[in-house]
């Protein structure tokens, strides 16, 4: 088959027509990036329970290795679908992927926390590059009849990616080292690319700014609040490690604003957010994301430290949660239309918000069948909220800004979920620190102080006592399992108050034929509005419709 061709002005704004075999064979070939870069963060913190002992990491430089990668993903995720529309989606695609597959391959083989902190950065980079294009492509590709199927099969990958990465990377560390799960993906990245440059096309506006100033001022407020979430516990929230980077964190975030309202380039026009539907889409997703990604990371070291299963064991556990998010997500595709936005939203929010506090009474109890109760009724109403959040985004935006409603789809579950694993694992930290101390007054100082770095370390703290460690490893358990309950009880919390508003303010039908539309005029070189070249942005948008 041939390539498609390149298109790099005026291109129309109807999907070109493909035969459904080419389209299931995209369906499928950008299915696959998609998940692989949602499954490299859940695989990796199934693994971390190894890598701390490996690397001698302590629970912050753990828990570093899995943001670093987040944070990055979520930072430039905008100015890399700007850079598809003007690079080509399939440039970027590939370029990403290579990236991703570099990352990884790397970190696989590092020997200090440092280093794999920053290969992770690396792979979240690539990966950023890679997830706009997954859905803008669809998007372009199918027709509008059978757009929801692919939206539909999009969001199922995006739910499933992580429970497929948590099983691969069980599997591998049954029989390799942990680095194996990362050589894993880094060669599946790499053996994509093929396929790549056969499939997907090449749609390319010369012209559009990529808004490299709002990039890095977004970079610097996400990773100065993260910061000093992670590091409050450890510190306190008085300290100047936690205060000094806050600030920061509030400046970059308030001067990314300005930035977006200042320029006539804007990579994202925040005056678009006036949008009901994107608006509480948006706050959908974080919430959503907030609270998967903070699970993804903190269960898997739970079911491994307090219940002792083993990597494979811990994978096998999750699974409950890809048979919720299947029913949900099924329930709600087949029946969404009908019943519009605002019910399945609340309601699915509403469900995962259960889930999560059926998981926090697990880690008291240690009782299998509640936690797997807990994570099927949380993907229940993750699925069943996974299609009206995705919907709600990428119908706030007009047609011809495909690319940047796929980045901000993406830019808010990955927001979402980098906040999410540093505050929960934030609060763990903290109860965890607060009820180990009480074990810890006839341990000698310095195992104590390594004991302190999180459950992990007190294990190895817990063997160099001897015999006399089991009360130490006993209570380093029991402090992360109290620590595990105190953050999934917040993180509910979250999901709850997320379900109010989106029940409130949710647009409950999308009128048919009418999105939230921008003002501008053609630029010399440039397609005129309404035309997929045209993508990304227009200085001044008009005022959003009511019903968002």
């Amino acid at each position: 088959m041939a390539s498609p061709p390149d298109t790099a002005l005026d291109a129309p704004t109807q999907p070109p027509s493909a035969s459904p075999a080419q389209l299931r064979a995209l369906l499928v070939l950008l299915c696959t990036p998609l998940g692989l870069v949602i499954a490299a963060n859940s695989s990796l913190a199934l693994a971390l329970p190894s890598v701390g002992a490996d690397l001698r990491a302590d629970q912050s430089a753990l828990t570093w290795a899995v943001d670093a990668y987040s944070l990055f993903f979520a930072a430039l995720l905008l100015p890399a679908g700007i850079a598809a529309d003007r690079f080509g989606q399939r440039t970027l695609l590939v370029c990403g992927l290579l990236v991703f597959g570099a990352g990884n391959l790397a970190s696989a083989f590092t020997t200090s926390a440092e280093a794999l902190i920053a290969l992770r950065a690396v792979a979240g980079v690539g990966a950023a590059a890679v997830f706009p294009v997954t859905l803008s492509a669809l998007v372009s590709a199918y027709p509008p009849e059978r757009r929801g199927f692919a939206i539909a099969v999009w969001s199922g990958v995006s739910a499933g990616g992580s429970v497929v990465g948590l099983l691969a990377a069980g599997a591998l560390l049954e029989l390799f080292w942990w680095g194996s799960v990362q050589v894993l993906f880094g060669v599946a990245a790499a053996l994509l690319v093929p396929g790549v440059l056969v499939l997907v096309a090449q749609e390319r506006n010369p012209h559009l700014s990529l808004d490299l100033p709002g990039a890095l001022l977004a970079v610097v407020a996400l990773s100065g609040t993260v910061f000093a979430v992670l590091e409050a516990p450890v510190h306190g929230w008085t300290s100047a490690w936690v205060l000094l980077p806050l600030a920061v964190g509030v400046a970059g975030g308030a001067g990314f604003v300005l930035r977006e309202l200042g320029t006539a380039e804007p990579a994202l026009d925040v005056r678009l957010f006036r949008s009901r539907g994107l608006a509480v889409g948006s706050l959908l997703v974080v919430a959503q994301f907030f609270t998967a990604l903070g699970l993804f990371t903190l269960l898997p070291q739970y079911l491994q430290i307090v219940p002792g299963y083993s990597p494979l064991q811990a994978a096998l556990v999750l699974l409950a949660l890809s048979v919720g998010a299947g029913v949900g997500s099924a329930v709600t595709g087949a029946r969404g239309a009908g019943w519009g936005r605002r019910g399945p939203a609340a309601a699915g929010l509403l469900l995962m918000s259960a889930g999560f506090l059926g998981l926090a009474m697990a880690a008291g109890t240690g009782r299998l069948w509640q936690v797997l109760a807990g994570l099927v009724v949380f993907g229940a109403g993750f699925g069943a909220s996974m299609i009206p959040g995705t919907s709600l985004i990428l119908e706030g935006l007009p047609p011809e800004r495909r690319s940047v409603a796929s980045a901000v789809n993406d830019i808010t579950r990955e927001v979402g979920g980098v906040l999410g694993i540093a505050v929960m694992s934030s609060v763990l930290v903290a109860t965890y620190r607060e009820d180990l101390l009480p074990a810890l007054a006839l341990v000698p100082p310095p195992l104590a102080e390594v004991a302190l770095g999180g459950a992990g370390p007190a294990q190895a703290a817990a063997q160099a006592l001897g015999p006399a460690g089991e009360a130490l490893r006993l209570a380093a358990a029991d402090a992360f399992a109290a620590g595990f309950a105190d953050a999934f009880v917040l993180a509910s919390g979250v999901l709850a108050v997320a379900a109010l508003t989106c029940g409130a303010l949710a647009p409950s039908r999308r009128p048919p034929g009418r999105h939230v539309r921008g003002r501008g005029r053609a630029r010399p070189g440039g397609g005129a509005p309404g035309s997929s070249s045209h993508a990304a942005r227009t200085p001044r948008p008009r005022a959003p419709d009511p019903a968002g």
